[in-house]
């Protein structure tokens, strides 16, 4: 349409620009995502790390549960074997047995003079004071008793040189450590408390 101060009067150029929807140059609107590009590659990255973290996270407690779980993986074997190794290194020697104790030694096998053999054995290896008897009934299997506790270390003590397993304390005998032998000392599983017969 001419402009109502325009001083000439319409022509066919005018006609043209009152027929044309748009007038100068216009450029389609840039779709949201182009506009906000920037800002949707920096939350995208963000979410990336977000779920890496996580994953790392939830791998790692579930190692510390299934340690937990399992005593026998490396680290929980690692500190048994360090804490048996303390308890070992804690441990005193075994105390030198008192040889000037009263012995009995109890012919439990049925083998005539054994209690002697044993008298001699002892006596030789620096016990001072060993006495016999001999046993009603026979028996199987060597044992070392002792009555009070204070004599423990020397039963346990005379038990290792005669090769006997079984250590207890009773009052069965009189004697403050008594030796119930069933084998002649140097016989094949004497000193262990084998099972030989009466004969």
């Amino acid at each position: 349409m001419a402009d109502s101060q325009y001083p000439y009067p319409p022509d066919r150029f005018d006609d043209e620009a009152d027929a044309a929807a748009f007038h100068g140059a216009h450029r389609a609107e840039e779709p949201f995502w182009r506009q906000n590009l920037v800002y949707i590659v920096i939350i995208a990255a963000a979410l990336v790390l977000l779920v890496v973290l996580l994953f790392l996270i939830g791998g790692m407690g579930r190692d510390a549960d299934d340690r937990a779980d399992d005593p026998t993986t490396p680290a929980a074997s690692e500190t048994s074997e360090d804490a048996s190794t303390e308890e070992e290194d804690s441990e005193e020697p075994a105390a030198e047995p008192d040889r000037s104790t009263p012995v009995l030694v109890v012919n439990a096998g049925g083998i005539n003079g054994m209690a002697g053999a044993w008298r001699d054995d002892l006596e030789g290896e620096g016990w001072e004071d060993v006495s016999v008897t001999t046993a009603d009934n026979v028996q199987q299997e060597p044992v070392v008793f002792y009555r009070d506790e204070d004599d423990a270390d020397s039963a346990r003590g005379l038990a290792e040189q005669v090769g006997v397993d079984e250590v207890r304390q009773s009052d069965e005998y009189e004697a403050r450590i008594t030796f119930v032998a069933v084998a002649e000392p140097g016989d094949e599983g004497g000193d262990e408390g084998g099972e030989e017969g009466e004969g």
